[in-house]
């Protein structure tokens, strides 16, 4: 059995307003020019003419620079050297920047600096307002209560974003504009998203709009056109990558990456419509630019969606030249199933079972697939009145078509000509798992079973039987050699796949032990209960359990991509901040998704301390 292929006139024109330069020129200056996301970023805005007045050249404070050059963080230093020359054209950077020098009343404010860079605002009031006690007479310095301030302000809006509280988000960015500069672009994505939240959808998009427009890292500008596909229409992010690839372009920036952003979105909806277009559906313009971006990435699971559009189509050439280009890429169990079908459909059972040879008896889903290639041979004669099939069934053919409704509704109709057996009961489980009606499934493994016991023994199946594999895919390294399944197995694991599906992980954990299972089947078993748990750790904020299950977990199967995210969480609360970001950006090289660029993004604004 095989699973289906699935696949500000806004806040910020009013802050405008209120200033004396326009728009997106003054929103982008805001705090005096963007502090970088990462190393190496150096980013310089030029004031806009009549944007205030310059304090007097030696005047301009220089506190924060300070700082930075003392614990060393050289790109928040450049930022800070290009804001205060906006501010003063004339002023040069100290030549004594990184000798000690002594503060106010003798006071050294590097402690509250290092509280704030920690994110401990709060904790970094509080030993100001204590400093104060102790010092009457000391002031903190202008730019420590500016950093201050903009830090209360961001945890504001943060705060209102967590809890979904959209109208506070807007009022938060409105009273402090700053907080919403490109140096503070998570904030500036919360307040896009309040807008949204709010169903002020041109609101939204015109504060997209300014952080393409105005923010100069491409990087940045491609991780908003993500952010903004959750809530603008398709039209409106086609505009936004458009002026995000050419806006004020920046020295040294390639911007193609932003208008690749958009392609990369454009391609995952065409595939999610390719897992249920009737044959036709989608017009050759955009099949086409979907086939061409698949190439282009070399994306596997792009390709396996194409072969299974054209199988459905019953274009078994183009099916096949795709599941084949799906394999080499990145060979699996999914792709050698579609590639198997594809041969069959050109009738050239060889190159089918070929396709499969590598995989027979230790994937579920080639498994199945062979029987549709060699269809079994039932008992025939005059006692039961069924006689061999000569080719592949019409329930074979709804199989190899992934049609599950139309799987039940032939077994349906098999039951009320010919009467129940334990073969087709155990079919109609794994046709309801795939349509995800667990409790039905379990059942109806149950009933096989009963009616197995009493029909005449008939020798083992292939591993697993018709089993769909929970995860998607086996490891054949689970139990050595692929062993062979008696119906009966092949019926308790189908009861404990339900069992899985429906969340009894204490019975199934407790029943394990005693089940009648292969060493194949029990491994597999195993491995989602422990995925399950890491999961349930993971809630429960046990981090230490989530990694020792799901490096236990590993010792049986291969991590999937979901579990992987798992890990990176786990790391990242454990404060293994440089792990969590190594794991989520590996995952994120191989197939880019909202789940991964989050992870990311939040490892790496941990680590940069760019909240």
């Amino acid at each position: 059995m095989t699973r289906p292929v699935l696949l500000s006139a806004l806040l910020l024109a009013g802050i405008a307003a209120t200033a004396t330069c326009g728009g997106s020129a003054a929103w982008a200056q805001s705090n005096g020019g963007a502090r970088a996301l990462a190393p190496g970023v150096k980013v310089e805005v030029a004031p806009a003419p009549g944007s205030g007045s310059a304090p007097a050249a030696g005047k301009v404070d220089e506190t924060a620079l300070r700082y930075y050059a003392r614990i060393g963080d050289g790109e928040r230093m450049e930022a800070e050297i290009a804001r205060l020359r906006a501010l003063d054209p004339g002023w040069e950077p100290p030549k004594d920047l990184f000798a000690p020098q002594p503060t106010a009343a003798g006071v050294d404010e590097t402690p509250f600096w290092n509280l704030m860079s920690a994110g401990k605002v709060a904790e970094a009031r509080a030993a100001i307002a204590e400093q104060r006690r102790k010092s009457p007479s000391w002031q903190p310095s202008d730019k420590l209560l500016q950093e201050l301030e903009l830090a209360e302000s961001a945890g504001r809006i943060r705060s209102a974003s967590d809890t979904k509280r959209w109208q506070e988000v807007v009022d938060a960015a409105a009273a402090q504009p700053e907080a919403v500069a490109c140096n503070r672009l998570d904030n500036a994505w919360r307040l896009a998203e309040a807008y949204a939240e709010l169903k002020q959808t041109d609101r939204a998009f015109d504060t997209y709009k300014t952080i393409v427009t105005t923010c100069p890292k491409a990087k940045e500008r491609r991780d908003t056109i993500f952010k903004a596909s959750r809530h603008l229409s398709p039209e409106r992010l086609r505009e936004l990558s458009a002026l995000g690839a050419t806006a004020n372009p920046a020295t040294g920036e390639d911007y193609s990456a932003v208008r690749s952003a958009e392609a990369e979105l454009e391609t995952g909806r065409l595939l999610e419509r390719l897992g249920n277009a009737k044959p036709g559906a989608l017009s050759a313009a955009d099949l086409s630019r979907v086939q061409g971006i698949v190439r282009d990435k070399q994306d596997a699971d792009g390709a396996i969606a194409l072969g299974w559009y054209f199988q459905k189509q019953k274009n078994f050439a183009e099916a096949q030249g795709w599941f084949t280009q799906a394999n080499e890429w990145t060979p699996s169990d999914k792709a050698a199933e579609g590639l198997v079908l594809a041969y069959n459909g050109l009738g050239d059972k060889a190159q089918a079972r070929a396709a499969a040879a590598p995989w027979k008896g230790k994937s579920s889903r080639i498994d199945q697939a062979l029987k549709a290639v060699d269809p079994p041979r039932g008992p025939s004669g005059p006692g039961g009145g069924r006689t061999a099939p000569q080719g592949p069934s019409e329930l074979d053919r709804a199989l190899a078509r992934h049609d599950f409704a139309e799987c039940l509704s032939i077994i349906r109709g098999t039951i009320a000509r010919s009467g129940p057996t334990a073969s087709l009961l155990q079919q109609r489980g794994w046709c309801l798992l795939e349509l995800k009606r667990p409790s039905e499934a379990e059942a109806a493994f149950a009933e096989a079973q009963t009616l197995a016991a009493r029909e005449p023994a008939k020798g083992g199946a292939s591993a697993a039987g018709a089993a769909p594999g929970k995860a998607g895919s086996r490891s054949p390294a689970a139990s050595g050699l692929p062993q062979t399944a008696t119906p009966a197995q092949e019926n308790a694991y189908g009861q404990a796949i339900a069992r899985l599906a429906t969340g009894d992980v204490t019975g199934l954990t407790r029943d394990l032990p005693r089940a009648n299972l292969t060493a194949t089947q029990r491994a597999e078993i195993r491995a989602s209960l422990m995925a399950t748990e890491a999961g349930r750790a993971l809630e429960d904020k046990r981090y230490n359990d989530v990694l020792r299950l799901l490096d236990a977990r590993k010792e049986l199967e291969p991590e999937p991509r979901n579990l992987g995210i798992v890990r990176g969480w786990a790391l990242y609360n454990l404060m293994r901040f440089d792990e969590a970001y190594v794991q989520f950006k590996s995952i994120d090289d191989r197939l880019s998704t909202e789940e991964s660029r989050e992870g990311l993004s939040t490892a790496w604004k941990t680590i940069y301390h760019d909240w």
